[in-house]
């Protein structure tokens, strides 16, 4: 009898190929592709990033039955991971459709919808009191321009917390949050030490911040 070959380990192949995507579609269209797998192949990899953005929101937001944005809630681990910490109230979207049909099945969300970072938002402004994102300010996903919506649908006095990566980290980000603060958008809170996201395969350098909205 033939031997069955051991599977392979599962990679950030797809990650990377998320990095190199030339548009927010070509970047969805991955994650499409990828949802069926996506949470057995980063929990391989000793992903990080959820945990770290929750830990965050933890140690700065007590709490609360006030509404809460996912942005890019992917198959839904961060809505999770909220849930079960005390925040039941929470909105989600993203960019792939098909990641959103594996986070509506855990029934986490009071709502998901199909909305792209960088483009203008549906919801009103002050919508939130809370904005997360996980995973997503990093190359080839959403850019920093995303924040400015953000902002926007978070209401004063609300917190921000996000993961930034890459490429993103080293120059861009900062210029960024100069742009933010100057113009009295939202004030600096909190940030992590740099970790490794993918510890377990890769060198994926990340940091997650906190701000909280004026």
């Amino acid at each position: 009898m033939t031997k069955r070959k051991p599977k392979s380990p599962a990679s950030t192949d797809k990650l990377h190929r998320a990095y190199h995507a030339e548009s927010s579609q070509e970047t969805a269209d991955v994650y499409d592709d990828w949802a069926d797998e996506y949470e057995q192949h980063m929990k391989n990899v000793g992903y990080t990033h959820p945990a770290m953005v929750a830990a965050m929101v933890a140690r700065h937001v007590a709490p609360t039955e006030e509404r809460v944005l996912d942005a890019g809630a992917g198959t839904g681990v961060l809505g999770e991971i909220l849930t079960a910490l005390g925040y039941p109230n929470i909105v989600g979207l993203d960019a792939s459709a098909g990641m959103l049909k594996i986070a509506n099945l855990k029934n986490n969300y009071l709502e998901l919808t199909h909305q792209f970072l960088g483009q203008p938002l549906t919801f009103e402004d002050d919508s939130f009191a809370l904005v997360v994102s996980s995973g997503v300010f990093t190359q080839g996903h959403a850019p920093l321009e995303g924040l400015d919506e953000l902002i926007r649908v978070t209401r004063s006095g609300g917190h921000l917390v996000f993961s930034v990566a890459r490429t993103y980290l080293d120059g861009p980000f900062e210029h960024k949050r100069q742009q933010l603060e100057q113009a009295n958008l939202c004030r600096f809170v909190d940030v992590s030490e740099r970790y490794n996201s993918a510890p377990l395969e890769d060198n994926l350098i990340s940091q997650v911040f906190a701000f909280q909205v004026l």
